[in-house]
């Protein structure tokens, strides 16, 4: 999928926001470890192929600078948020022009939804992360990246029953960690 750092930063968003409006672009660097991930999944859920989904967060990424430098952005994640669905609605629309774009979230609720889910959604990729090799790599590729089991056999060399195997112990121990860790699945 996307590469990305293990280094952080104590930066906020903010703060890398207005870095990289003063011309430092290692702040999209960072800002890209954040979130590019998360907007993969913002766009698997709106366009529902991969590679659609991953020129739409590349291409997204690489107008970022342009885009802070039209716009106030006071609240990075949320904005950032509206901005891939909005990509993705308009990538849609191409196909059918009666799709609807959304400008603005109303911003106290949707805020918190948004941050709620965003909180979920790296949960998540943390969870993922945890989970032994065979188990995360039959994961990303059947839910995240949509392939069939056939293809996800093909792809790691596994036995499709050993990748169905996988993708039962694999939800079975995502659900045990989130539990832990006292999320919701």
């Amino acid at each position: 999928m996307f590469l990305r750092s293990p280094k952080t930063t104590n930066l906020t968003d903010e703060d890398l926001v207005a870095r990289l409006n003063a011309g430092g672009r290692s702040a999209l660097g960072v800002l890209w470890d954040r979130y590019a991930h998360l907007l993969f999944g913002v766009a698997m859920k709106y366009l529902k192929h991969a590679e659609e989904s991953k020129d739409e967060v590349m291409g997204l990424f690489e107008e970022l600078p342009a885009l802070l430098g039209k716009h106030e952005v006071k609240r990075f994640r949320p904005w950032i948020h509206t901005v891939m669905r909005n990509r993705c609605l308009m990538a849609l629309r191409k196909h059918d022009p009666e799709v609807m774009l959304v400008e603005e979230p109303p911003q106290e609720e949707t805020s918190n939804e948004a941050a709620l889910h965003e909180a979920s959604l790296q949960a998540l990729e943390t969870a993922i992360g945890q989970l032994p090799e065979g188990q995360e790599s039959c994961i990303r590729l059947f839910y995240l990246e949509r392939n069939s089991y056939d293809q996800v056999a093909a792809r790691t060399g596994l036995p499709v029953g050993q990748v169905r195997s996988n993708l039962q112990n694999g939800r079975r121990n995502l659900r045990i960690i989130l539990e832990r860790h006292g999320q919701q699945h």
